[in-house]
């Protein structure tokens, strides 16, 4: 069956499109479909995409499509459409859905519909509507109990791809400290550094100012340290917001949002997720806790001989990656949505928190050798910054 047109917004959506989109997805005896109401639910969650739910009246069964899904389509804005083609996050997101997902070691909305085009880099998803189930408040943060729960569903997805990286449907995934990648990202982080900080430098104590500056230059050799520890299939963007729970509690999270996923080190979602999303004083009653029950979990699925320690110092490490989105999140975006402009206040006052808590800056990276295509990278890339920040 042909796949139809991928809609230009999401109030290009009709119904003969819906039904078209659910027949090419798999989907047998699906019945006219007679109306449909597009509504927006992405403003104030979704900074990279256009996110819409769509109200399905139809003509045949009650139950023969779902009284509702969940549409997912590029940014409008210009801004964010340019940064999804620089890191291929349409792309992975996609490729998360069609390849990964079919594995079931984490619950995410079930794919009805997906197509992505490699030219244009415009997709869209057709998703399964989680509405029954609820969100955490990422701007209260999340309760001791949603952090276990997040926990223990992202050691299963790690622990289920732990070290396989090189077959498939792992092989040949994006990889977060690839060469190129690590090259972009460092050009990228330096760039947004100088506005992120310009807008949010009071944030900032005198000594994650000095850090995260000495960090921009070094971001590449850091990836390049992560990248030698144990590699799996990472969320990337693991927080609250991306989050849903069944209404009764205690029940595995459900997981959206792939736009960054890809291959990476497994403890840099848990140090984004409990630095980002989880209160501070929390974090530090919970911490040590759940990150035993992280190895254990990892181990249990084949990883032996990962231990509580390893798994804490990955966690320190990678702590000082979370520099990376929100820099670029705070530099780059527009932040005109005020609770978008909250929750990266909040998740800044945290991240930073974290920092100093765990003390990070054990890890930013030593210079390389001096004549090395790395320290020369990371020369050349600190003065470009230095000249650009003096040129603002």
């Amino acid at each position: 069956m042909a796949r139809p047109e991928i809609p230009a917004a999401g109030k290009a959506i009709t119904a003969d499109w819906m039904r078209r989109a659910l027949r090419a997805g798999g989907a047998s005896d699906v019945p006219v479909i007679e109306d449909i109401v597009v509504e927006d639910i992405g403003v104030g969650l979704g900074l990279m995409a256009e996110i819409v739910r769509c109200r399905l009246v139809c003509s045949g069964p009650a139950n023969a499509v779902p009284a509702s899904v969940v549409v997912k389509l590029p940014s409008p804005a210009e801004r964010s459409r340019r940064l999804s083609r620089l890191q291929a996050l349409y792309k992975r997101e996609y490729a998360y859905y069609r390849h990964i997902a079919p594995q079931g070691a984490m619950r995410s909305p079930r794919l009805l519909y997906g197509d992505y085009e490699d030219k244009s880099d415009r997709f869209v998803l057709v998703l399964e509507d989680l509405g029954g189930m609820h969100t955490g408040d990422q701007l209260a943060g999340a309760t001791a109990d949603e952090a276990r729960s997040a926990v223990r569903a992202i050691a299963r997805l790690h622990g289920r791809n732990w070290n396989a990286v090189d077959r498939p449907p792992l092989s040949g995934f994006h990889e977060v400290g690839s060469p190129k990648n690590r090259t972009v990202l460092q050009i990228i982080f330096l760039a947004y550094l100088v506005p992120a900080l310009e807008h949010f430098g009071e944030f900032f104590s005198r000594e994650m100012r000095a850090l995260v500056e000495a960090y921009g230059p070094r971001v590449a050799a850091h990836l390049v340290d992560l990248r030698a520890q144990p590699q799996t299939f990472v969320h990337g963007d693991y927080r609250l917001d991306n989050m849903f729970f069944d209404a009764g509690g205690g029940s595995e999270a459900v997981i959206v949002d792939w736009q960054v996923s890809g291959v990476g080190n497994g403890l840099y979602d848990v140090a984004y997720f409990m630095c980002g999303s989880v209160p501070t004083e929390i974090r530090r009653e919970i911490e040590r806790d759940l990150l035993a029950e992280y190895a254990d979990i990892v181990r249990g699925m084949g990883a032996r001989d990962f231990t509580f320690e390893d798994g804490w110092r990955l966690y320190r490490q990678n702590m000082l990656a979370c520099f990376l989105i929100m820099i670029i999140v705070s530099g780059g975006l527009d932040l005109d949505d005020a609770r978008m402009r909250r929750l990266v206040e909040t998740g800044m006052r945290r991240t930073l928190a974290a920092m100093e808590d765990l003390d990070a800056a054990e890890f930013l990276p030593a210079p390389r050798p001096v004549l090395s295509p790395s320290h020369m990278f990371s020369s050349l890339s600190g003065l470009a910054y230095r000249g650009y920040r003096a040129l603002r």
